[in-house]
């Protein structure tokens, strides 16, 4: 079975000071093994700086 799956992909853009690595969000197929390894890295990835934000508002800690 196939998933898609969001991924942010480096990519080179000459710009007017020369070459700039922006990641772009592409979508992609993989098979299980792959999808369950990319969910697994997903739910270890430490918390956003919005996320965090959200939770202090959530827990009201100053």
């Amino acid at each position: 079975m196939k998933y898609r799956v969001k991924v942010k992909v480096p990519v080179e853009k000459k710009t007017l000071f020369g070459k700039r690595t922006v990641y772009v969000e592409r979508t992609i197929e993989v098979d299980r093994d792959t999808y369950r390894k990319i969910q697994k890295e997903k739910q270890s990835e430490p918390f956003s700086l919005e996320e965090m934000m959200f939770y202090d508002d959530i827990f009201d800690d100053d």
